[in-house]
């Protein structure tokens, strides 16, 4: 099998991807705005010969490029979305290009880039011959805002698919063995009537109340609801000025559970309440349902072959400029945050991970790290996970213990720790699809291992739902996971 000349020509051609990773870090845009960046990897697939599909599932920014006409079908998964308020230089020390702008605070420039080497490196094994099949890249906008994956999902987008790769940047080298929250993210708005709030305060029917007393209602119903669920809110608007009662009135939910129907459940539960504040203060509610995830399923076939590849390619190489970078900006970092690392290791790695708590930068690889955990966060790569066999794994592209969503992580994302992470992320993704192309028997496994699940994908957003559009003039988006 050609590993050594696949992994040759990603380093060959390592400054260009480089470059792509680099060009949609400067472009930094939000979820369902990624015009910029969307266009220029459809540009760069195009120029190798890729066939294009855009403007998918009622999504702009949403794309795939195919190459290839034989089987098997193997899709891999690239993001392209900042984070607004994270804009950032690439140095150790926090200095913004513009003070409240967007930054790739979640390094969706190198999660992206990293598949577009991995889809142009399998394409040049089918053309030399090596393999048959089709490789697909999948352009997937807004991760941090409104499930696009799910959208894609629902669509039928993934439906010919018979294995989905992907990756994520993070602090540490390891496969994934955990799962995620599903998630639920609503916006209710209550309107009510104003009133002089001190003159005649009996003719006004106040918003404000209804969403301070639907928080109240969900507090209490903390303790009747399972332990792992979370539910957590902001309220939006809550009225212009303490002498007007406030005709209008807006909080942002978010319903988080380990299983999708658990999340149904409550969900239901917190519609009750918002019903019932509307009802005693005389108000009105809408409930603008935003989007919803997923939890995910890791598929363990696909993390076999991660791991295996990753043994091989070994961690990033740092220089003496990475290690001067990561020391000048580990003095930022939380004190214990290789408490959380190693909350999740597997047990029997724990022992030997206390060796590197000191470390910067992480010259070490985690397999299976999760030991089966549900990690509280969600995402939408959860939603492909239930429609194909799905694995996922991280590279060290930051310095160790970085926060997530955080400047220090845009920071890292245009400088060499990024950099070498990202090209041994694609290493990992193109060689992990070539012995999926090579060995039927390999993509037979995994999808009998998908096959075991009793439960089945069905759509978790309402029907007739679309995209959220009409959010994107109101709000700064809010993250998701």
């Amino acid at each position: 099998m050609p590993h050594g000349n696949l992994t040759k020509w990603i380093d060959d051609n390592s400054s260009k991807f480089i470059e792509i990773s680099d060009k949609i870090w400067d472009f930094a845009e939000t979820g369902l705005q990624e015009h910029k960046s969307a266009t220029y990897l459809i540009e760069v697939l195009q120029n190798n010969g890729f066939k294009i599909e855009s403007g998918m599932a009622d999504m702009k920014t949403a794309f795939t490029g195919t190459y290839g006409t034989e089987g098997p079908v193997i899709a891999i998964l690239g993001e392209f979305d900042a984070l607004p308020g994270l804009s950032q230089e690439p140095v150790p020390h926090q200095k913004a290009i513009t003070e409240g702008a967007n930054g790739h605070g979640c390094n969706h420039n190198l999660l992206g880039a990293a598949g577009i080497a991995a889809v142009l490196a399998i394409k040049e094994e089918i053309d030399m011959g090596n393999i048959k099949g089709t490789i697909r890249y999948y352009g997937c906008p807004a991760e941090e805002t409104y499930n696009a994956k799910g959208w894609m999902a629902v669509n039928g987008l993934f439906d010919d698919v018979d294995i989905a790769l992907t990756w994520h940047p993070f602090d540490f080298n390891g496969t994934w063995d955990f799962s995620t929250n599903a998630m639920n993210s609503i916006m209710f708005s209550f309107h009510g009537k104003t009133a002089h709030a001190a003159g005649d305060p009996y003719n006004g029917r106040s918003a404000l109340d209804a969403v301070e007393l639907m928080n109240v209602g969900v507090n209490y119903l903390r303790e009747h609801m399972i332990p792992d669920a979370r539910v957590h809110y902001v309220i939006k608007s809550g009225g212009e000025a303490p002498n007007i009662v406030p005709a209008f009135a807006e909080s942002h939910y978010f319903v988080r559970a380990p299983r999708r129907y658990q999340v149904g459940e409550l969900y239901e539960r917190v519609i009750k309440i918002a019903n019932g504040a509307a009802m005693m203060t005389e108000t009105e509610v809408k409930v603008d349902f935003l989007s919803a995830t997923y939890n995910t399923r890791e598929n363990s076939v696909i993390r076999e072959i991660y791991n295996r590849n990753m043994a091989k390619l070994g961690t990033p190489v740092w220089d003496s400029e990475d290690y001067k970078f990561a020391e000048e900006m580990y003095k930022t970092h939380p004190k214990n945050s290789f408490d959380t690392l190693m909350y999740m290791a597997p047990s029997d790695m724990k022992e030997e991970l206390e060796q590197h708590k000191d470390k910067v930068l992480c010259d070490f690889i985690i397999p299976n790290y999760g030991n089966k955990m549900v990690l509280t966060g969600s995402t939408d790569v959860a939603d492909v996970s239930w429609k194909v066999p799905l694995a996922q794994f991280s590279t060290a592209c930051t310095v160790m213990g970085a926060p997530g969503h955080s400047w220090q992580v845009t920071s890292c994302g245009r400088m060499g720790i990024g950099h070498k992470g990202m090209i041994l992320a694609a290493k990992i993704l193109a060689t992990t699809a070539m012995e999926f192309f090579s060995d039927p028997e390999l993509v037979k496994r995994a999808k009998d291992e998908f096959k075991q699940e009793k439960d089945t994908y069905k759509s978790p957003f309402p029907e007739n739902h679309k995209p959220p559009y009409h959010r994107l003039t109101e709000d700064k988006l809010q993250e998701i996971s």
